[in-house]
């Protein structure tokens, strides 16, 4: 049988490899589903800082902070691919994060919105941590950047804010 759980120091982790993410319109995971060509993918509209905010005083979190449309891309079985982004700085532009997202996802051409299920990952884009990321201390996989939701058990597509 196919073990979906990662063996961490000879210790089988509480965290599957694999998760189903449930999709629900209008919210975190609006952006998701599968392409014409079979890949899946997950959108994911989100902000990051250019320092650790620990970093930042409260009144440089605003000029620190970067806006950003990801589109995590896996194949057919939910191997992590590709991904494209866009991102801005600039606090005017801030609005066009959700456009440029429909827009990402316009590119994949027709898809077919609904759940998925997807192998954890993580990548760096430009210096900052993004992907779904294992949390042993928590027993969650969480999205990265700026950790917004969170997957836990039952392991069953929900997600916590």
């Amino acid at each position: 049988m196919f073990n979906l759980f990662k063996k961490t120091k000879n210790i089988e982790s509480k965290i599957p490899r694999r998760i189903p993410i449930m999709r629900m319109e209008e919210y975190h995971t609006h952006y998701l589903g599968k392409a014409a060509d079979g890949k899946l993918f997950f959108g994911s509209v989100t902000f990051a800082y250019k320092k650790p905010i620990r970093e930042l005083a409260p009144e440089e979190r605003e000029k620190n902070r970067i806006e950003l449309a990801i589109l995590y891309l896996f194949d057919k079985n939910g191997k992590f691919s590709d991904y494209k982004y866009w991102s801005t700085e600039k606090e005017t532009e801030r609005q066009s994060v959700w456009e440029k997202m429909s827009e990402l996802v316009s590119e994949l051409g027709q898809v077919t919105y609904g759940n998925i299920e997807v192998e954890t990952f993580e990548i760096d884009i430009n210096g900052i941590k993004c992907g779904l990321i294992p949390n042993e201390e928590s027993v969650s996989i969480d999205l990265y950047p700026s950790n917004t939701i969170s997957f836990q058990e039952p392991w069953d597509g929900e997600y916590y804010t």
